[in-house]
Order: C-alpha cells, then structure tokens, then sequence
C-alpha cells in the first residue's frame, strides 16, 4: 500500500514538473511583442451546426514582423560598441558581438520600422488559411474591404494579405484605403490615454522602482567589456536593453541566417526584461485596474466599427469580408475591451503582472482576430465564431449557443452594452 502511495505521488509530481515545462516561456517567447507570428498548424476547428453557412469575416491584424521602428534603435548599441573597440575596451566575447550587430545594422539600415520577408510571408499565409477555410465567403465576385493604418508597415501587410486572396479568386472585388480619416477607430487614443502612459504618469515610479530591483546588468556588462566600470549603471541598464530588443527582433530577420544574441542573456535575465516590457504592455493597453479601464475603452470606436460593418453585410445578404491592419496596442486594447478569455486577466500586483497576462500570446507579430459569421438560410439565424490568432476564442462575459459558436442576436447585444458604458 505504500509503494503504490509513492508511486502515485511521484506520479502526480512527475505530471506537475511536465506541465510547468510546457508553459514555461520560450527565449523566443520572450521576446514580447517581438515574438514572430506562431502558425496554429495544430489549432482545433470545431464544425459550425448544420445548416449553418460562412458568409462574412470580419477582421483586425496587426502588421507583421518587422525591424526595429527607427534606425537609431540600432545605431546608438553598435556606436558605443564602435567606441569600445577604438578604445580596445571589449572582451574578445564584445568584438564577436560587434561584428554581429554590423551585419544586423548593414541589413537594417533604412528599412526600419518596414515589415521583413517574414512579415509579408505571415500575412499570405493567414489569408491562404483564412481562404481555404472559408471558401464559401470568397467565392465569386464576392467584395473585400481592406482599410490599413496609415503606417507603411500595416499597409503593405493589407497589400500582401489581400493580394494573396486575389491570386486564389482573381474575380474578388478588392479596395483596398489607408486614409488618415479611418484612423480614428483603427488607432485611436484619446489625449487622457496618452497622458496617462506618457514616462511622467504617476505609476510610472513604481516600474521604475521594479527595474531597479530585477534588471541587473552586472554580470551582462562584464562579460562583454573588459572593465565594466567603463559604463555608468545607467549606460550599462541602456547597453543592455539595447541589446535586448535587437536580440528579440532577429527572429523577426529570419533571412539572416545563423545571427542571434541570445547566447548574451542567461534564461532569468530574459525573463526579467520580459517582465518588465510586459509590465508596461499591460498597464497601458489591458485590463490592469491601474488604468481603471481607460485604456481598453480605447477600442469602442474600433468594436463600434465592428458592429455597424457585421449590420451592413448581413443586411446586404451577400458573402464578403471587412478587413482592417492596424497596431499591436488597439488589438491588445479591443480583445481586453471584448473580454476575450487569456487577453482580460486582472492583476494589481507587478510581481504578478505576468501570471495574469502575457503579450506574447495576446499580440504577436501578425496577431489578429476574426469574427467568423454563419447564416442559417432556413430562418436567417446566425452565429459567430471568434477566431483569435486563428485559433478558437471565447469570451469571458457571455456563453456561447453551442461550442466556441455565439449567436449574433446575444453577441451584438454584449458589444453593444460594452460600447455604451
């Protein structure tokens, strides 16, 4: 009886270790909002009920991978780099790193803040999957509404995501506008909402008091100059988090074959960069009660876009798609204003920040979500599928009808309630 006691506690250990394993972050992981799209070649898609037919997508994107937003992103680390070997002040483990980040600053230069190879593969790829699920929308001569933010890299994704739905359906009737006009609901943030996240708000002290106690670059800085003292702790926390977002970004740059930096981090200093860009991700764009729901109200003119596009295309009872490519922070912002289950969690603790909610998987490079609209042509009754990251969403304030589906009477009311309040 014992042994068979033993057996079973080592049983249920052994399944703990397992599963901390599974959700443990990747380096890659890590990386934020960095993080390269994750194809969902496992995702579940749970049939629609009988009787019901795909007939409209409505849909946000966010871009997809890019390089770094400004080139002097890269040039201020490769400049005191350039300056420590003048100087012979880095180890040779700091010249390796110097010739790394010239070839990444060679392929970069110019093309900052633009979508790389990988971005504009992401988005052919998320419409082919997006086509060949959903024939029945595209079919014909059906219309496609693509509207971009007004910044090259959403509007290039928008042009490689709509361009690969036309080579599948050359009949489609694709417009595709970037005007300033759509900004209001795709990027919206209101004059409060910048002040509150601007680096004077308030509880901006307390991230600051939390990077003075987790992010300690000594041992980072040691190993690349041959004195450390060289830099001021201030030049060696701004050294490493430099070094920090060119590393997370390369996977991003998958066309530069072999270039990495995570070798420069141990796994808990990753870990801890990540927490705190997560930190500052969430309290300006999620569901942390730190904002008092300011910032997901950011999204009401976007959801409210949603639900006058669904009206007009049920209304007009022909198959088609709104699409819209806007920016990681109106995403993060409309899924926690939604409450789309993993994107709403509530933490009022900063040690717990990253047990409540994680970038990563709410916004990855290319994020998206889809409402996925099924008509019964016996009755006209339809029901909505939400689609997050292409895979399977609910929602954390309204039962679904059946399975992950919704029925759109009880959906539209939901949202409607959230835009009113």
């Amino acid at each position: 009886m014992k042994t068979r006691k033993l057996l079973l506690i080592l049983a249920v250990l052994c399944m703990a270790v397992a599963a901390s394993a599974q959700t443990k972050p990747t380096p890659e992981q890590l990386g934020s909002i960095y993080y390269a799209y994750p194809a969902p070649d496992d995702a579940v898609r749970t049939p629609a009920p009988e009787g019901y037919e795909p007939v409209y997508i409505s849909h946000y994107g966010r871009h997809g991978s890019r390089w770094r937003t400004a080139d002097e992103h890269y040039k201020v680390v490769v400049d005191v780099f350039d300056s420590l070997h003048q100087c012979k002040g880095l180890t040779p483990l700091g010249e390796d790193v110097r010739r790394r980040l010239h070839v990444v600053w060679d392929d970069a230069r110019g093309r900052s803040g633009n979508i790389t190879p990988l971005g504009e593969r992401q988005h052919r790829d998320i419409a082919l999957r997006m086509y060949r699920a959903y024939p029945e929308v595209f079919a014909d001569s059906a219309e496609v509404d693509a509207r971009s933010s007004t910044s090259l890299r959403c509007a290039m994704s928008m042009s490689y995501f709509t361009e690969a739905l036309k080579e599948q359906n050359p009949a489609l009737r694709v417009s595709r506008r970037a005007y300033g006009k759509y900004m209001d609901y795709i990027a919206h943030t209101s004059p409060e909402a910048e002040a509150f996240c601007s680096d004077t708000a308030a509880w901006r002290a307390g991230l600051r008091q939390f990077e003075r106690e987790h992010i300690q670059p000594a041992r980072f800085i040691s190993a690349l100059l041959d004195e450390p003292s060289r830099l001021t702790e201030a030049e060696s926390r701004s050294l490493m988090d430099g070094l920090y977002w060119i590393a997370i970004d390369m996977q991003n740059c998958d066309h530069l074959r072999g270039v990495s930096f995570f070798d420069l981090f141990t796994y808990d200093e990753l870990f801890d960069l990540w927490r705190l860009v997560n930190a500052r991700m969430y309290v300006c764009n999620a569901c942390a009660p730190l904002n008092r729901g300011l910032m997901p109200r950011q999204a009401t003119n976007l959801l409210r876009n949603i639900v006058q596009s669904a009206d007009h295309a049920l209304a007009s009872d022909r198959p088609c798609a709104h699409l819209r490519f806007g920016h990681d922070t109106h995403l993060i912002r409309l899924l926690a204003l939604m409450g789309v289950e993993g994107c709403d969690g509530r933490e009022v603790d900063p040690e717990r920040f990253h047990l409540a909610w994680q970038d990563y998987h709410v916004s990855p490079m290319a994020a998206n979500l889809q409402l996925v609209f099924f008509r019964r042509h016996a009755d006209g009754d339809v029901l909505v599928l939400l689609l997050h990251n292409e895979r399977e969403a609910r929602l954390s304030g309204l039962s679904p009808l059946s399975g992950p589906y919704y029925r759109w009477a009880d959906l539209r009311q939901y949202l409607t309630r959230l835009i009113a309040d």
